[in-house]
């Protein structure tokens, strides 16, 4: 018997299917969407099944589609199992980018605050999101006075030029660059190693001359960063790199399909 919850949903349901002659049941999140022509079922991260249905769909069908699809059910909550345990506040935390190792205190306080000596933080919160909260503000703090400049430099130093810099925090994307030379850099960049970083902006820099993938565009990057299928590879990963706590923010709802 399996058991996924915390799910933050319009509406909490429990499902029970029959897989292979055995019995499993899970907590699902149902979604009902005036835009959705379909059914649609996501296993995310941090949140676990979400079942997405027309308004006026037949909730009495639901348990029929679950059950056609409970073999890719299962094997989505299997794969993503560790994000759904218990979120912990770090007692550490590394920025491989400046290599730096944080340590981070913890006090029960009515005033959220947090208070940085050095790489010591020290974090007054009543609830555990209030800290979290305060740790995702402080990161992005430092992405901002680290990547930005970096970038510049970057630029200045390979003959490079862009409109504007943005920093975010996404699921997908390091980063982009749009047709207007505004490049977007992704705050998640602080866990990662600065040769990998430094390639990642190469490649949105390039993008200011080339906006695409072709031969041309690779010609470029492989002219700036001739290791650079190394940091592809790296990134491909990255999120490995990316600690849980961060992470379950960025899959909250508000923030796979078979």
């Amino acid at each position: 018997m399996a058991s996924y919850a915390g799910l933050i949903m319009l509406q909490h349901k429990r499902a029970a299917i029959s897989l292979n002659l055995t019995k499993q049941s899970f907590d699902y999140s149902l979604r009902v969407s005036k835009r959705a022509r379909h059914v649609r079922l996501a296993v995310k991260p941090f949140v676990g099944l979400e079942v997405v249905i027309p308004k006026r769909f037949p909730r009495h069908q639901i348990d029929r589609i679950l059950q056609q699809h409970g073999d890719w059910i299962t094997k989505q909550l299997q794969l993503h199992a560790t994000s759904f345990n218990p979120l912990q506040l770090p007692g550490q935390i590394r920025l491989r980018l400046t290599g730096q190792d944080i340590t981070v205190n913890y006090h029960h306080s009515q005033q959220p605050q947090l208070q940085q000596s050095g790489q010591l933080l020290t974090i007054s919160h009543q609830q555990q999101e209030q800290a979290l909260e305060l740790l995702r503000q402080w990161l992005r703090r430092q992405a901002r006075q680290q990547l930005a400049p970096r970038l510049q430099a970057l630029a200045d130093e390979l003959g490079f030029s862009y409109q504007r810099v943005t920093i975010r925090s996404q699921k997908s994307r390091w980063g982009s660059c749009s047709s207007r030379g505004t490049i977007s850099l992704n705050d998640q960049l602080m866990f990662l190693p600065a040769d990998t970083v430094r390639y990642l902006m190469i490649h949105e820099l390039c993008h200011t001359r080339q906006l695409n993938h072709s031969t041309a565009f690779w010609q470029l990057v492989a002219g700036c960063c001739p290791d650079y299928q190394t940091h592809e590879q790296i990134l491909n990963r990255g999120r490995d790199l990316v600690p849980d706590w961060f992470l379950h923010s960025l899959y909250q709802p508000n923030r796979s399909s078979p």
